[in-house]
């Protein structure tokens, strides 16, 4: 019988080092990374977001009133994702044979436009529900979450409406078990499957006087009335966090390193020189031959100017800005624009140096991070109040619907705004092949542009039907037998190139 034959010293040294090598290298610890596992932490996401949370959100306001590229980022998010109308709404209910109800939905649709006017929907009266969207988005992205209560039985015709509150409202500090199962984690009390169940609101802002003057004291608001929009980061989370917050510190140190820059480039242009004495002058005794000159502080273009005896100028010299400062800044700025989601050219507005295919790919990836919010929009926020909207309305008689048909009028369906691709003349050459190919419909060709079909269509109705009454309209016999329509002024235009082509000839 043979025994295994112990490893040697120098084997046993070559398998301890494969050991110590064997892994992931993200997770050894030692001299080059020590930093990195200074910073790393295995708390859970609450306790993170409860720890940093304020200074976060405290930080993130401060930059988006004072940094101007965090200033931007907010703005492409209001004309972009939301855009100047907001979003499209229509009602898609059927009847019988599966036909739209037009009838019904014209009566959604149009008063649920009356309800987004100003002074309506908004229970301060202050906003139309573009400007709320607006401001919506804007909080969300910037402190990281954003509440709306909803108010059934509001005194307006529609018996709804949203107030939007700051997340500071709820008490980051309020964590507690209660008696009957459920927890409550920075003001938000959830079950044991961590649905929401209450969210215990702040009656007034933490940082208003009242409150710091008459103490805390809190409503609990049921979550069926409240909306809490976050982007979730991790399982188990309550609350969120700032959107730009992986940028903050660049754009912070970016931003007083440029500052400092440009003071300095300030004060070395508005300084132009300096006058030195000389030292064995000064203590030389004044005689009466003594030149008695004047220093000029300020001068004109053009003169001369006698200084005293012992008195020499130097002219001011300075480096600022350095030859590397816009590059520096440029490279600096690439960073943190990726830590925002949008290409560095728009929100820097600086397209130096790159190719046309290379800032069309750069606005396809925005448009593609614009249209992720708009889903957040429409699915937190647009579908919960349009449906809670209509209830109520129904209820009320402000839409003359029966409440028996809610759950079959009720199809909300809402068109964010759309863009027209990069190059016009390319995208109209590829509607017309897809078209042809019947691979796209002009329905689809029109939503894409954030528009409604129906409301294109009947105004092209509209439209034919007044040059027609105005006499504008004529028919051509095409060569297989199809009658064509055009306008007057299309056969004008045409008969006036033809003419200019054959005079040309001439």
């Amino acid at each position: 019988m043979t025994q295994n034959k112990k490893p040697g010293l120098l084997a046993r040294a070559a398998l301890a080092i494969l050991r110590r090598s064997a892994g992931f290298q993200a997770a050894k610890y030692g001299r080059l990374n020590m930093g990195w596992s200074r910073r790393a932490s295995s708390l859970s996401a609450n306790e993170l977001i409860f720890r940093d949370l304020p200074t976060l959100v405290a930080n993130s306001r401060e930059q988006s009133i004072n940094n101007p590229y965090a200033k931007r980022f907010y703005s492409l998010l209001k004309t972009k994702a939301i855009g100047p109308r907001g979003f499209n709404h229509q009602n898609r209910a059927k009847v019988a044979g599966d036909k739209p109800d037009l009838v019904t939905n014209d009566l959604i649709e149009a008063s649920w436009k009356s309800w987004s006017k100003k002074g309506i929907c908004d229970v301060s009266g202050r906003y139309s529900l573009t400007r709320f969207l607006h401001l919506w988005v804007e909080t969300l992205a910037r402190d990281g979450e954003v509440l709306v209560r909803e108010y059934a039985g509001f005194q307006n015709r529609f018996g709804y409406a949203l107030q939007i509150l700051e997340a500071d409202r709820l008490d980051r500090k309020l964590n507690a078990d209660l008696s009957n199962g459920n927890i409550i984690r920075m003001g938000v009390e959830i079950d044991e499957f961590e649905r929401p169940v209450a969210y215990h609101l702040l009656t007034n802002h933490p940082g208003d006087r009242s409150l710091i003057l008459n103490g805390q004291t809190y409503d609990r608001i049921p979550a069926d009335e409240i909306i809490h929009t976050f982007d979730p980061w991790r399982p188990h989370q309550v609350r969120g966090f700032p959107w730009m917050h992986a940028s903050m510190v660049d754009l912070h140190h970016l931003g007083e390193y440029r500052q400092a820059e440009m003071v300095a480039a300030e004060y070395s242009a508005k300084n132009v020189g300096f006058f030195e004495q000389d030292a064995e002058y000064i203590d030389a005794p004044a005689t009466s031959s003594d030149d008695q000159g004047e220093i000029a502080e300020e001068v004109e273009a053009g003169s001369w100017s006698l200084l005293p005896y012992g008195i020499r100028a130097k002219e001011g010299f300075s480096n600022h800005p350095h030859s590397n400062f816009g590059e520096f800044i440029g490279n600096s700025l690439r960073g943190a624009a990726s830590g925002t989601n949008i290409s560095y050219p728009r929100l820097t507005n600086d397209a130096t140096g790159l190719s046309w295919s290379s800032l069309r790919d750069t606005e396809l990836d925005d448009r593609d991070f614009y249209k992720l919010v708009q889903g957040i929009v429409v699915e937190d926020l647009l579908e919960r109040i349009r449906t809670s909207w209509l209830k109520m309305s129904m209820l009320t008689g402000a839409v003359k619907i029966p409440f028996a048909e809610f759950d079959r009028v009720n199809q909300p369906h809402f068109q964010p705004r759309g863009w027209s691709w990069v190059s016009p003349k390319d995208e109209s050459t590829a509607h017309k092949t897809s078209l042809a190919n019947r691979t796209m419909t002009r329905a689809s060709i029109i939503r894409e542009r954030g528009e409604d079909p129906e409301d294109v269509f009947e105004e092209m109705e509209w439209e034919e039907k007044m040059l027609d009454a105005k006499g504008l309209l004529t028919t051509e016999t095409k060569g297989n037998g199809k009658e064509d329509t055009k306008t007057k002024t299309e056969n004008v235009a045409s008969s006036t190139s033809g003419s200019s082509g054959s005079d040309s000839k001439k």
